[in-house]
């Protein structure tokens, strides 16, 4: 299967192609203190719609960082739009590819990113990899679902069971890395309905719109999979939160 058309096929209805909102997000970085001109970095963007909120809301100079064409290409427009004292570059690269030369960013987002960095799973080490990317009192926001009880056994082998922490894990995984926990905001259940939802519409109905395409069975047959894995465990089993880590200096 075609990962960049998985991609395109899940997230292409989206505006937040993870399962929180613009409110969360905002009182979240209320607590970073973003100043006009700061440099940043959102590595992962999808159709970048939140990077051009940041980059409009906050008078950033950002980087979206986006390794899907499909996805890139919806980046890019959101890019082109006027963005106020804002800036946004679109970059179609790895995550992994960037942060390979990149220096030092006042802001570095990571939402939902995963295989960030190749051979690493585990939260403790994707986070310590990016923590010289952040500039001494800088920030490092990152949003990923967390564990509300232990996996079962069907979650575990969708997901990995070493992917994702508890919430107190992530915090811990965080502080490990030495950076300082300022603030988490975990989504609400209405913001998973309608990230679920609306991913599960736009993989059923490209499967309808491309009868011909080689991928079309396989991706009709993920939508029913995910959404019986979705109803039966991962709602009650899984939740998403946005975490904001400083590093001192």
């Amino acid at each position: 299967m075609d990962l960049a058309k998985i991609a395109f096929a899940s997230y292409r209805r989206h505006r937040i192609c993870n399962p929180y909102s613009l409110d969360q997000l905002a009182r979240v970085l209320s607590f970073a203190e973003l100043k006009p001109g700061d440099k940043g970095v959102d590595l992962g963007c999808g159709n970048a719609y939140v990077a051009a909120w940041m980059a409009e809301t906050y008078g950033l100079d950002l980087t979206g960082v986006e390794k899907f064409p499909p996805l890139a290409d919806l980046a890019r427009a959101a890019a082109a739009q006027s963005l106020g004292q804002g800036r946004l570059t679109i970059v179609e690269a790895s995550g992994a590819d960037y942060l390979a030369t990149a220096g030092e960013h006042r802001l570095v987002c990571v939402i939902g990113a995963a295989d960030l960095v190749p051979g690493m799973r585990h939260p403790a080490q994707v986070i310590a990899a990016l923590v010289h990317k952040v500039e001494p009192g800088g920030w490092l926001l990152w949003g990923d679902p967390f564990w509300k009880s232990p996996p079962s056994a069907r979650l575990a082998a969708m997901f990995g069971a070493d992917r994702y922490e508890t919430l107190a894990g992530w915090v811990a995984a965080g502080e490990a890395a030495g950076l300082v926990a300022r603030h988490t905001a975990v989504s609400t259940d209405a913001d998973w309905e309608e990230f679920f939802w609306r991913m599960n519409d736009s993989l059923e109905d490209w499967a309808v719109e491309n009868p011909d395409d080689a991928d079309a069975v396989t991706v009709k047959l993920r939508a029913g999979l995910l959404r019986s894995v979705y109803l039966e465990e991962q709602r009650e089993g899984m939740g998403f939160a946005l975490y904001l880590f400083q590093r001192p200096g």
